[in-house]
This record gives structure tokens, sequence and C-alpha cells, in this order.
């Protein structure tokens, strides 16, 4: 028997069952909220682009920042975004206690 446990995850409006290994569920959660963030900043930048351009945008720049060499002027640009996720995750806990 599998120690897996199943997370829902909405991104774009689509849910996706994924299993986690025991004990990464939350590192799962975090790394949809960091996608999400990007996906809904990008689709500020471009309002036209299509669901799957936005994702593979999404995915190019957050690759592009794992490869780059972390520099101070990216430093801002990082915080500001973790912020974010933090602030989304917070609204989420406080919106599904609240129901």
């Amino acid at each position: 028997m599998s120690n897996d446990s199943v997370r829902v995850l909405r991104i774009l409006g689509r849910e996706y069952n994924i299993k986690a290994p025991a004990g990464e569920e939350q590192v799962l959660q975090d790394a949809a909220a960091v996608l999400q963030a990007e996906i809904a900043a990008n689709k500020k930048k471009f309002p036209y682009v299509t669901a799957n351009e936005l994702v593979v945008l999404s995915a190019l720049n957050l690759c592009a920042r794992q490869i780059s060499p972390r520099d101070k002027l990216n430093a801002p640009a990082d915080v500001a975004q973790r912020i974010a996720v933090l602030n989304q995750r917070i609204r989420e806990r406080l919106d599904s206690q609240g129901s």
C-alpha cells in the first residue's frame, strides 16, 4: 500500500489530481501556488494569449529563473512573487475557514 496522498490542485480553473509522497504535500501545494502566481502575472502582461501559451510562458519564465544566476536585480522580483504567493495562500485558507 502506498503512502502517497492525492492532492487536488487547481490551475487555470482546471483541477488536477496529483499524488504526492508523504511529507511532500506542502511542497506540491507551494509549487502549484508559484505556478499559478506566474500564470496570473503573465495573463496581465499578455491578456490575449491562450491558456496553453500562458502555461508555456510561465514554465519558461520559472525555468529561466532557476538556470540564470541569482543577482541583486532579480532578488526584489523573487521576494515580491513569494509575497504574492503567500498572500494568495493566506486568502485561500481564510476563505476555506469561513465557509
